[in-house]
């Protein structure tokens, strides 16, 4: 008679098999949830902001710089969970695979050699659930892909609006300045020695009339005299 083989204590391996795969969930799992939390209190932070700022009757560059750099990062934190999600249900559809496959493989080796035709049929599923899974690798590298471009797709967006955004900075100090320069006390004296020579000349041009009016001159058959007395007829304000 053969010696008696001691097998292995199946108990201690599979709980620190199942040990291990349940604090790889739990740490997912904390991570979603401080996304979630982190989106919330961002979104807050954003409301907050928002009505702050329609409380205003304008907004400021600055105020607009901030906003969108929240609404970036909410975006940014969204697209995050939504990979930490993906990775979380890939991972627990490829650990129940694992489970299921070692505990068929456990039953087929105590059902005896009459179970050939079933450990044949589970080489098979073995081999299409490395196939699965190496289509689901490729999947999350397209996946990472598609995300590195919504990223330089929200820089390239972030980047033209700082652009904006300092174009129209510019133009309102530009605005401010000549606002100043009008407001000026240099523009206000030559304004009021303006309206001055304006009211001189306007005295002149009423002068004039009058003299050609008064000498009873047919200035109509005249036509240098006429087209003096029209352009004396001239509002000058209105130049």
């Amino acid at each position: 008679m053969e010696p008696l083989r001691e097998r292995p204590v199946a108990g201690a391996e599979a709980c620190g098999e199942e040990r291990g795969p349940q604090a790889s969930e739990e740490r997912i799992m904390d991570r979603i949830s401080l996304l979630l939390r982190l989106r919330a209190q961002t979104k807050q932070q954003l409301l907050e902001y928002k009505s702050v700022i329609d409380a205003n009757e304008e907004k400021t560059p600055e105020q607009i710089m901030q906003e969108k750099q929240i609404e970036v990062k909410i975006e940014d934190l969204e697209n995050e969970i939504e990979d930490v999600k993906s990775n979380f249900e890939v991972k627990s559809l490829a650990l129940s695979r694992m489970k299921l496959s070692a505990a068929l493989q456990n039953n087929l080796e105590n059902m005896g050699p009459e179970s050939s035709l079933l450990t044949d049929d589970m080489k098979h599923v073995m081999q299409l659930q490395k196939l699965i899974m190496k289509s689901q690798e490729e999947s999350k590298e397209l996946e990472k892909k598609l995300l590195d471009v919504r990223k330089k797709r929200l820089q390239l967006k972030q980047a033209s609006r700082s652009k904006l955004l300092e174009i129209q900075t510019e133009r309102n100090k530009q605005k401010e300045d000549v606002d100043k320069m009008e407001n000026s006390e240099v523009v206000k004296a030559m304004k009021d020695k303006l309206q001055l020579e304006i009211k001189i000349t306007t005295v002149i041009q009423h002068a004039f009339q009058g003299l050609i009016l008064g000498s009873k001159t047919n200035w109509a058959e005249d036509p240098a005299l006429r087209e003096l007395v029209l352009q004396l007829e001239k509002n000058l304000t209105t130049l």
